[in-house]
């Protein structure tokens, strides 16, 4: 009898799970047709790839930032600005979630933009000695040379054998971009 119902259980586990997938898979219609792609316009094209990324990317911070990336480094930057405030105005923000948008301003020329966000990425990480050695070398690319060494000090301090420390820090007064 015992195994009956271990059985039982096992099956009516299985049927659940089942059912849940369904489910699943039935509320997300979203499909590639690479001929349907063809047919468009560029625009349109990404237009059907951001909106199907945006679904894929549900709740995930990073990755509605990408999406975001792309419509505000590809020409719509109100559009990735509204996706950017949809993450920043969450209850999860996080630290890293600043630092990739700092990113995405400084790579569209905004350095203003992109020095607020890196303020607040530290100020909500501010454990994160190679996030202060990215925001210290990108500092220091944009000519505010005490800032970056501001940066580096701290960042040294936390994590003084850290190679890629190093090498970001002296390449950035070379001009070369952290990697």
């Amino acid at each position: 009898m015992k195994r009956f119902a271990l059985v039982a259980v096992c099956v009516m586990c299985f049927a659940a799970g089942a059912g849940v997938h369904a489910l699943v898979a039935q509320s997300n219609k979203l499909t590639y047709n690479a001929e349907d792609i063809k047919a468009k316009t560029p625009k349109d094209a990404a237009k059907t790839l951001l909106d199907g990324a945006m679904q894929l990317a549900e709740d995930g911070s990073w990755e509605r930032i990408a999406v975001g990336r792309a419509w505000y480094l590809g020409g719509d930057k109100a559009k990735g600005q509204t996706i950017f405030d949809l993450v920043t105005t969450g209850k999860k923000v996080k630290g890293s979630d600043w630092f990739r948008l700092a990113r995405v301003y400084e790579e569209a020329g905004e350095w203003d933009k992109a020095k607020t966000a890196f303020d607040k990425a530290i100020a909500l990480d501010s454990g994160d000695d190679s996030g202060m050695i990215e925001y210290g070398a990108l500092a220091n690319i944009h000519k505010d040379r005490a800032k970056a060494e501001e940066l580096f000090a701290q960042a040294m301090k936390k994590n003084p054998r850290d190679i890629w420390n190093w090498a970001n820090a002296g390449g950035s007064y070379l001009g070369v971009r952290p990697q």
